[in-house]
């Protein structure tokens, strides 16, 4: 199966019928953005850490120093850190969410409702997704360490999760098997398109935010602009796919034989 310019598409976040909708969204981001590095909620001075990792010739040093000393991490750690570490992965859930929500409005219109039944629909379920993701990211967390094995074949069976329960009603465990069969031959094209799309995240903030000063406005604005294309382009992405897979089919791209 072939998505020609896939990435291109997904860039076009303003493209919805309700267009103020997606500035919305775009803006939303940019806020919680702005807000969240502005004023965070907890330490995020890791300061102490890091000079004490910087201590140890290698990372078998400073394991062995934490399972040496039970009180060592209150040292080097304050209840603070831990609570802008909470904090911090609390603004990347919500990224996701608003995300799911883009795809769930451009799903909604592609199978012809309206943007109040999409906004409404994802509303109800919030609560299922919410405990739906706090759950499934305690194994994913543990198998991290499988790394492209777990982006190409694990990642898939969440991508449309959101889309099923939201759209067609299904239960998280038949959500996540039905993914998986939906996504069937286009594993490793899902992979790619989303290492593309965070890659060009990264290069763009790279590129723009590398010359500035770290604690410049410009940054905080520049970077909290970045986010808000990604986050929509990931949401935007996740539509498309799923659009192109189970609503509106494209059939698989056939080489004449001379």
């Amino acid at each position: 199966m072939f998505f020609a310019g896939l990435i291109i598409e997904s860039l076009r976040i303003d493209r919805l019928e309700k267009k103020w909708a997606a500035r919305c969204l775009f803006l939303l981001v940019i806020a919680i953005s702005i807000c969240s590095n502005l004023w965070p909620v907890g330490d995020p001075d890791f300061s102490k850490f890091t000079t004490w990792a910087g201590s140890f010739s290698n990372t078998s040093e400073m394991y062995a120093a934490v399972l040496s000393s039970s009180d060592i991490a209150l040292k080097i750690i304050s209840i603070g850190n831990i609570i802008y570490c909470l904090f911090y992965i609390a603004v990347l859930y919500v990224y996701v969410f608003i995300a799911k929500l883009y795809s769930r409005i451009y799903v909604g219109e592609k199978s012809g409702q309206k943007l109040g039944q999409s906004c409404l629909a994802f509303l109800r379920y919030l609560p299922i997704l919410i405990v739906f993701y706090i759950v499934v990211s305690i194994p994913v967390t543990i198998l991290n360490w499988i790394g492209l094995v777990l982006l190409i074949y694990i990642v898939p069976a969440l991508f449309f999760s959101p889309i099923l329960i939201t759209l067609e009603k299904k239960n998280p465990i038949d959500a996540l098997i039905y993914s998986y069969r939906y996504t069937k031959g286009v594993k490793f094209s899902i992979a790619w398109n989303l290492m593309t799309l965070y890659c060009m995240y990264r290069v763009a903030e790279w590129l723009f935010l590398g010359f500035l000063p770290t604690a410049s406005s410009a940054v905080v604005l520049l970077h909290g602009f970045f986010t808000a294309f990604f986050v929509l382009g990931f949401g935007r992405m996740t539509g498309i796919f799923y659009d192109r897979l189970h609503i509106h089919p494209v059939p698989p791209v056939t080489v004449p034989l001379n």
